[in-house]
C-alpha cells in the first residue's frame, strides 16, 4: 500500500515536525506491515536517516517546473494521500497549498487529513480556497479543538464530521530518564514581525519584547532560587533559528545561564527533557515532549496552537498571557513546581486520553480508506 505522507514541514531540522513523522510511522507500521509510506521533505536524505521513511524533496510552485514529471509520479503511485501536522492550513501560501490538495484530485483519489492544525484563516479568498480543497478529502482530525472550530464552518461536503484527536507524536515512547531535581529548561520561539515567514501568528514589536523580557526575568528568579537554567533550541535554520532568540534573552539576563546544543535527533531531546524539574516553553513540541514524560511545564501564549493544545490539555493555568499579565512567569512557574506530583499525574492521565484519540483514529483510517 503506498501512502505519501505531507503537511509538515519534515527535513527542516524542525524536531517537532520529525516527531509527527516519525509517529505516523509508528502508527500505521504497526497496523499495516507492509505499509509503503513516502514523505515529502525540505531535504530527503536528512528525513529519511531521522526516521527511516523513504522520502522525495517537496517542491514549491516555482521549482515544479523544474522537474514536473517525477514530481507528478510520486502523487499517481501513491494509493494513500495522509496530510498530517503540523499546521497545513493557514490564510497565506494558497498556490502550494492548491497544488499539493489538488494533485490527488487529478488522480482520483482523496486527502485524509490526520492531526492537522490551522491558524486562523480570516480572509474571504482563505476561506473559499480553503473550503474548496476540503472538498476532496475523505475524513479530517484536528490536533486541538480550536482547529476544528476554523475548519469545521468551512465544509460544505458530506464528509463525516471533523474529530479532534491530537499530534501522532503522543504515540511515541521514550525511554525513562533520570530527574535532575533543579533543572529547568527554557524552550523559547523565534519570533519576528514578518511572521508569514517564520510560520506564526502576527506578533506586534513591543509584544515580541515583552515575550523575551518575561522570560528573562523568570530565568534570572529561578538562578537566584537555585535552580540550574538552561535553554534548549528546537530549531536551527539561517530563517528560523531558535538560536538567536535564546542569545537575545540572555543579553537581557542579569545572570549567566546555559545554552544546550541543538539535539541530534528526536531521541535525544527526549532525553534532555526528561531529566528536567520544569520546562517553559513557546515550541509546541517542546509542551508535547514534556507531557510524554510527566515533566509538568508552563507555556507562553504567541499563537492558537499553544493556548489551544493548553486548553485541550486541561492545564491552562500554566498559560501565560502576555496582553494582560505581566511578569508573571516566575510565579507560575513556582506554582507549577509545587503542584509537581499532581500535575505529573494529571499529564500521565491526559497523554493516555491523547493517545488513546489518535489510535482510534488511525484504525478508522485503516478500516475504511487503507483496506
Amino acid at each position: 500500500m503506498n501512502t505519501l505522507v505531507y503537511g509538515g514541514w519534515f527535513g527542516s531540522g524542525n524536531l517537532g515536525d520529525e516527531a509527527i513523522l516519525q509517529g505516523v510511522k509508528e502508527l500505521f507500521i504497526k497496523k499495516i506491515p507492509d505499509i509503503n509510506l513516502t514523505a515529502l521533505s525540505e531535504n530527503p536524505e536528512y528525513t529519511q536517516k531521522i526516521t527511516g521513511i523513504n522520502s522525495v524533496k517537496i517542491e514549491s510552485p516555482k521549482t515544479l517546473l523544474r522537474d514536473t514529471n517525477s514530481y507528478l509520479h510520486v502523487f499517481k503511485e501513491a494509493e494513500v494521500y495522509l496530510l498530517t501536522g503540523g499546521t497545513p492550513f493557514y490564510d497565506y501560501g494558497h498556490i502550494s497549498r492548491a497544488i499539493h490538495m489538488g494533485l490527488p484530485a487529478l488522480n482520483r483519489k482523496k486527502v485524509i487529513c490526520f492531526g492537522v492544525g490551522t491558524k486562523p484563516i480570516n480572509s474571504v479568498k482563505g476561506r473559499l480556497i480553503t473550503g474548496t480543497l476540503l472538498k476532496n478529502t475523505s475524513i479530517i482530525s484536528t490536533r486541538d479543538s480550536y482547529s476544528k472550530q476554523i475548519l469545521q464552518p468551512l465544509i460544505t461536503t458530506r464528509i463525516p464530521p471533523i474529530r479532534v484527536t491530537g499530534d501522532s507524536a503522543f504515540i511515541l515512547n521514550p525511554k525513562a530518564t533520570c530527574k535532575q531535581s533543579k533543572l529547568v529548561l527554557f524552550c523559547p520561539r523565534r519570533l519576528d514581525e514578518k511572521f508569514k515567514a517564520l510560520y506564526h501568528q502576527e506578533v506586534e514589536r513591543k509584544q515580541i519584547f515583552r515575550i523575551r523580557k518575561r522570560q528573562a526575568i523568570a530565568a534570572d528568579m529561578l538562578i537566584e532560587e537555585g535552580y540550574r537554567v538552561c535553554f534548549l533550541p528546537f530549531h536551527c535554520v539561517s530563517t528560523d533559528n531558535d538560536l538567536e532568540e535564546i542569545r537575545i534573552i540572555q543579553c537581557l539576563m542579569k545572570n549567566d545561564s546555559e545554552i544546550i546544543g541543538y539535539p541530534k535527533d528526536i531521541e535525544s531531546a527526549f532525553e534532555i527533557i526528561g531529566r528536567a524539574s520544569l520546562l517553559i516553553g513557546m515550541r509546541l513540541h517542546s509542551l508535547i515532549f514534556a507531557a510524554l514524560q510527566r515533566v509538568p511545564f508552563v507555556a507562553i501564549n504567541y499563537d492558537i496552537k499553544i493556548s489551544g493544545f493548553m486548553n485541550d490539555f486541561h492545564v491552562r493555568r500554566y498559560l501565560i498571557e502576555v496582553d494582560r499579565e505581566s511578569n508573571k512567569v516566575f510565579e507560575v512557574a513556582k506554582q507549577a513546581l509545587e503542584n509537581k506530583k499532581d500535575y505529573s499525574l494529571n499529564l500521565m492521565k491526559e497523554t493516555r486520553e491523547v493517545r488513546k484519540r489518535v489510535e482510534l483514529e488511525a484504525d478508522k483510517i485503516v478500516s475504511n480508506f487503507i483496506y
